[in-house]
């Protein structure tokens, strides 16, 4: 059963039929094979301290979190998925593939050996730091490292445009990889637990995708993160593409998760999929300009309708 978990989400009768290779289940009762599979899951999560999640739309079960690793790699292994995952990075045809394939050996190392797999990373992008348009603090360059390796909150302040006062905010945040290099900036998405203020305390719970250097003042916490990411909400996205865009291939985006493409008689392509961020989704569609069509979902709509009013 852990094998078949393992390879990804599984049906209860895939996950029995996985622990019963060599038996015939035909042969054993409904209510046997009902307390045996509970029995299974029972062992899996105390004694491989494994937390499993059941999905009611899939009726699947998945891996959420180990706390025990499933799998080890050596380092220079290590190496290898930490220069794949810098290599085939938003831009590249093959990113969600590699991504996907390094997310679930990430969640199979465990807590420990994936950090490593970030910190590794990080130190192959330190080089390019210097490829920000903007000057970015060394030290919280580094803290920034030492909180990915740690696993660790921090805090700092953050001076955003959108503040018209321009008093930078302090944000506590959780941070689980290492930043990303897009339009001659450095990046680093977050999950932002409250900010304070002039105005005093928010409670933000929701990702926000931080310029490094914007970042100041950064300080590690000592409160520990837990072995998953917090899940962030997704949107709903539906595209409609002109032929002259279509015919060349369907652009990926980091911020857009492609689920179908439809191509149309007419040489139009139809596109659906779901974001994680509004702003940025509605940024990447529209550089297509008058070549593209939102059609929804309701949130990307009123965004888009909002951009073209001003």
């Amino acid at each position: 059963m852990i094998r078949c978990l393992e390879r990804g989400p599984a049906t209860r009768a895939e996950l029995i039929s996985a622990a019963l290779q060599n038996e015939r289940t035909e042969d054993i009762g409904e209510s046997v094979l009902r307390k045996r599979f509970e029995n299974d899951m029972r062992r899996l999560r105390e004694h491989f301290l494994l937390d499993i999640r059941y999905d009611r739309s899939s009726r699947e079960y998945d891996i959420e979190s180990v706390w025990m690793p499933l799998v080890d790699l050596s380092d220079e292994n290590l190496q290898t998925l930490a220069w794949l995952q810098e290599e085939f990075g938003p831009d590249s045809p093959q990113h969600e593939a590699v991504s996907q394939l390094i997310d679930r050996i990430r969640l199979l190392l465990g807590v420990q050996r994936a950090a490593e797999v970030a910190r590794r990373r990080w130190l192959l992008s330190l080089g390019l730091k210097q490829r920000d348009e903007h000057q970015i603090s060394q030290e919280v360059w580094e803290r920034l490292q030492r909180a990915l390796h740690r696993h660790c909150l921090v805090e700092f302040s953050y001076a955003s445009p959108q503040q018209s006062d321009s008093v930078p905010r302090r944000h506590t945040v959780e941070f689980y990889r290492a930043p990303y290099f897009e339009e001659g900036h450095y990046y680093i998405r977050g999950y932002c637990r409250h900010t304070e203020g002039p105005l005093g305390r928010y409670n933000m719970h929701r990702y926000f995708d931080y310029r490094v250097d914007r970042i100041s003042e950064l300080r590690l916490l000592p409160d520990k993160l837990g072995p998953e990411p917090p899940r962030a909400r997704r949107y709903g996205v539906k595209y409609e593409l002109a032929p002259r865009i279509a015919r060349k291939g369907i652009s990926r985006s980091r911020w857009i998760q492609i689920e179908d493409v439809q191509m149309m008689e007419d040489g139009r392509a139809l596109v659906s999929g779901t974001t994680e961020d509004i702003f940025r989704a509605r940024q990447f569609l529209m550089r297509y300009r008058e070549h593209c069509r939102v059609l929804g979902g309701p949130e990307l709509l009123l965004a888009m309708r909002e951009t073209v009013r001003k």
